[in-house]
């Protein structure tokens, strides 16, 4: 019984240090190409809107997020990279409509015009079907 314990204390720490491997070299590749702002560039500054108040407040090599906020509520943008592919996460408050999230996960080499059209397309049928309810 105790050497399937120990087998399974190595077999932890070994995934673990290939985890920690693979997430440095995913890292140090994001970072080689510019990092979040540069890469995804046009995903991310599509969001950023200053004349709607949207804009980066948080950023990292692998994270940016962009987020607006005002007396109704907030909407807040997460991008995320991780293991070649961007997840995003949107997040909005609103005194009137509650608290909704929608996340995407997309192939880091998607055409990222392709990405926010998908992006735009689903935020719309959710808000669609959000707002169906006061009519």
């Amino acid at each position: 019984m105790s050497g399937f314990i120990i087998f399974i204390i190595i077999a932890a720490i070994f995934m673990f240090v290939k985890f920690a491997m693979d997430s440095s070299k995913d890292s140090d590749k994001l970072i080689k190409e510019g990092g979040m702002l540069v890469k995804y560039r046009k995903l991310i500054y599509n969001f950023v809107s200053p004349e709607e108040g949207f804009k980066i407040v948080d950023k990292s090599n692998k994270y940016v997020c962009v987020a607006m906020r005002n007396t109704s509520g907030s909407i807040v943008f997460h991008f995320q990279h991780t293991f070649n592919k961007i997840n995003v996460t949107m997040e909005m408050k609103n005194i009137f409509l509650g608290e909704h999230k929608l996340t995407w996960e997309f192939p880091e080499d998607m055409p990222q015009e392709e990405m926010i059209g998908r992006m735009e397309t689903r935020t719309r049928q959710y808000m669609d079907n959000v707002t169906a309810k006061f009519e």
